[in-house]
């Protein structure tokens, strides 16, 4: 039974303090203001946990971004502008979509590393397009130690992108979670529902508290969603969520394609929608309790 109910609980979210190592260089771009980022603000009241014997919960926040590869809407690389926003939303578990690795047009750097280097994280990095030169992929970044990664590609039609996830395994206070990262294909709702199916199939084979968070190119209530709600992921925005949840365009969203999924070991605390000054598409942040294993 899902443990999901709407009560009267104000979430507040408490800001990360920056990581002091050094940051590695990021080519030459040429250089821009710093940032300001408005951290996230507390939540609408929102849900809560039903009573429960078994032990003591696990408090999470998970966000997923499309970083558009850490180029702004006019193209600009600003890698370090998308550490800001990130460091500013404090999540513990991040899920990044369309990240470069060693592409001329992001100065080769490895952006999965870096952002994690520079945020002290943890990090895992799938690619799904190899390039000339360099990858394009999803990735993962975590407070929370990784213990194991797994790359896997999706079903996809001819002349269409290649997609895939990249699913780790963390350890959240010595109980392993798994974490997915995906990105559905944005032009046939053949190939999404296709990818979403076979997403639900690693779901499926996973013994573990699961989270999903990525750019799935559908919006609720289509096939993708719903494939992925028979698999035992559930969006918990139509219970928690503040606001519209609208995610794309950035500057004006009129759809909500962008998603934090997750099973019934969780319970959510509260949910928004952030906007980022680099992608174009907004960020989801959704809070959690991790129920004890028998509750």
């Amino acid at each position: 039974m899902r443990h999901w109910v709407l009560a009267a609980l104000v979430v507040s979210f408490v800001g990360l303090a920056a990581c002091t190592a050094p940051a590695p260089p990021v080519g030459d771009p040429p250089p821009s203001p710093s940032p300001t980022v408005v951290p996230p603000q507390p939540s609408e009241p929102g849900g809560t946990l039903e009573p429960c014997p078994g032990g003591d919960t696990a408090r999470l926040t998970a966000l997923t971004l499309n970083i558009h590869g850490g180029r702004t809407k006019v193209g600009v690389l600003d890698l370090e502008r998308v550490a800001a926003e990130l460091r500013a939303w404090d999540a513990d578990v991040v899920l990044l979509q369309e990240v470069d690795r060693g592409r001329e047009r992001s100065d080769l750097v490895a952006q999965a590393q870096w952002l994690g280097d520079r945020l002290g994280l943890d990090w895992a990095y799938g690619a799904t397009r190899q390039l000339q030169p360099g990858t394009s992929g999803n990735a993962v970044l975590s407070r929370f130690p990784v213990v194991d990664t797994q790359l896997r590609s999706l079903p996809r039609l001819p002349g269409l992108l290649r997609r895939g996830l990249v699913q780790v395994t963390i350890d959240v206070d010595g109980r392993e979670v798994d974490v997915i990262s995906t990105h559905l294909d944005h032009v046939s709702p053949a190939a999404r529902r296709a990818q979403a199916a076979a997403v639900a199939s690693v779901v499926r084979r996973s013994d573990r508290p699961l989270l999903l968070g990525g750019d799935l190119n559908a919006e609720s209530g289509l096939p993708p969603l719903n494939v992925l709600d028979r698999a035992g992921l559930a969006d918990p925005w139509p219970v928690i969520g503040s606001g519209s949840g609208l995610t794309v365009p950035a500057a004006d969203p009129q759809r909500r394609i962008d998603f934090v999924l997750a099973d019934d070991s969780f319970v959510p605390l509260g949910s928004e929608v952030l906007i980022s000054s680099i992608s174009d598409h907004r960020a989801v942040r959704t809070a959690f309790e991790l129920l004890p294993p028998d509750c």
